[in-house]
């Protein structure tokens, strides 16, 4: 390598390392690529899970990172279980959608009377051991305790390949990353297609640019599994999408702590100053970060001659905190990160409007935490199912002067009337209850158990 060669390389580094430091934007989505092919791999597990699948799933290796998995576990004649295969269960990372997978797997071996397994697909890290996962799970649910212990056991992926599975055991996949490699167990003859439930929380092909991920990720819809759809608006977004045919019956409404919800409306007092609370995560492309601080921008601007006290707070995600003021310093978008689940819901009585972007079909929880408890909610309009939902909610066009304006008049209506009361919404809007969509699986199960 010559000298100017070396040198401009070495110039490169420097810009690299600067805009790094600086620009959280650039920081978050160099994590988010690098989080995609760079993890701490156990090469040793590796090479056994590759040598114990069989010849069928080894053209799968590498494919995805959690290809392999479980296509090479041991089975054997033992009691049944339901096992619900996660990502990782980690406190500060369990939001919605793995709370909602472990009610599932609950409610299903409840209904059908078996013990609930967990394994973990991503390699172990500090904070996601399996005996933290327990814990969690026991805290999250406590009525899944036995004599005040943890009474679901979770696997990590690295003795994945040291547990008996059971030849009856119902599966049950979430995110995509665990659907493929169920899906190649299946296609490798070790686990029954018949036997996998799909508990499918958002259209997850969006979740990644057009790309081997993309399809992967698409084709675990067509895997056969039996599926459970969160969300009435996604259900009808697969079917338009997919050509999907997911009974009604088998779709439920997200999961909504109206208990709670009414608690931090009893909460909310009227104040001299309005907070606006953003749920900004930069690394997920999908809750729009980069247009929801234009919006803002846009909301500062427009209520710049009104004299009202507004602050701005942002959930979700640590980020450096952002001028909103054009650069004069003097209104920021002050960065919360990641909060406990108790935290999150003690914060949001205290903020009337809520700003929470989500461009897939699944309506995400905040906007109706948020508008449930009483806050003015503004969110981006997704193919025309959001704006019917409720009144405290505003779905508009996702443009930053659409939203913008929006976030603009929800504060000026807290300012002249303060928040609103306890509004649920109304029955059947997201979907059934998801007891009856686990039932209606469950039916389905035991019919093809008598069928055998």
């Amino acid at each position: 390598m010559n000298f100017e060669k070396a040198r401009r390389l070495v110039g490169d580094l420097v810009r690299v390392n600067e805009r790094y430091a600086r620009d959280g934007h650039y920081r978050n989505d160099v994590r988010e690529r690098l989080g995609r092919t760079v993890s701490r791999v156990d090469v040793g597990v590796a090479r056994r899970e590759r040598d114990r699948v069989p010849l069928a799933a080894r053209p799968y290796e590498g494919l995805v990172e959690t290809s392999l998995a479980i296509a090479g576990i041991r089975t054997a004649e033992r009691a049944p279980e339901v096992v619900l295969v996660v990502d990782e269960l980690r406190e500060g990372a369990a939001f919605a959608g793995v709370q909602t997978a472990l009610a599932v797997a609950l409610a299903l071996g409840d209904r059908l009377g078996r013990s609930v397994r967990v394994v973990m697909v991503r390699w172990t890290t500090p904070g996601n051991s399996a005996a933290a996962a327990e814990s969690l799970i026991a805290d999250r649910f406590p009525e899944s305790q036995v004599d005040g212990r943890p009474g679901v056991r979770v696997v990590p992926r690295e003795r994945v390949l040291d547990t008996e599975f059971g030849r009856d055991d119902v599966w049950i996949a979430t995110h995509w990353k665990t659907a493929h490699p169920i899906d190649v167990a299946a296609t490798a003859g070790v686990i029954p297609r018949d036997r996998v439930v799909y508990l499918v929380q958002d259209y997850e092909p969006g979740f990644s640019p057009w790309s081997t991920e993309y399809a992967v990720a698409a084709s675990t819809y067509r895997a056969g599994f039996r599926m459970l759809v969160n969300s009435e608006p996604l259900r009808k977004y697969l079917a338009e999408v997919e050509a999907l045919d997911v009974p009604r019956e088998r779709t439920f409404a997200p999961h909504l702590d109206l208990d709670l919800l009414e608690r931090v409306a009893a909460a909310r007092r009227r104040e001299d100053v309005v907070r606006v609370l953003f749920y900004g995560r930069p690394s997920k492309h999908r809750n729009l970060f980069r247009l929801g601080v234009a919006a803002l921008r846009v909301a500062v601007q427009e209520l710049a001659a009104d004299g009202l006290r507004v602050e701005f707070h942002s959930a979700g995600e640590q980020h450096g905190d952002v001028e909103l003021d054009g650069g004069r310093g003097d209104v920021k978008l002050v960065s919360h990160g990641t909060m406990p689940w108790d935290d999150y819901f003690r914060f949001i009585a205290s903020t009337d409007v809520v700003l929470s972007l989500q461009h897939s079909p699944h309506p995400s929880h905040p906007p109706f935490d948020g508008a449930i408890s009483g806050a003015r909610v503004v969110t981006n309009e997704f193919r025309d199912t959001r704006g019917h939902l409720h009144p405290n909610l505003a779905a508009v066009p996702a443009d930053a002067h659409s939203l913008g304006l929006a976030v603009a008049a929800a504060v000026r209506t807290v300012a002249a009337e303060g928040p609103d009361g306890f509004s649920p919404l109304p029955e059947g809007a997201l979907g059934g209850p998801l007891e009856a969509a686990v039932d209606a699986v469950a039916t389905a199960l035991d019919a093809e158990e008598s069928s055998r």
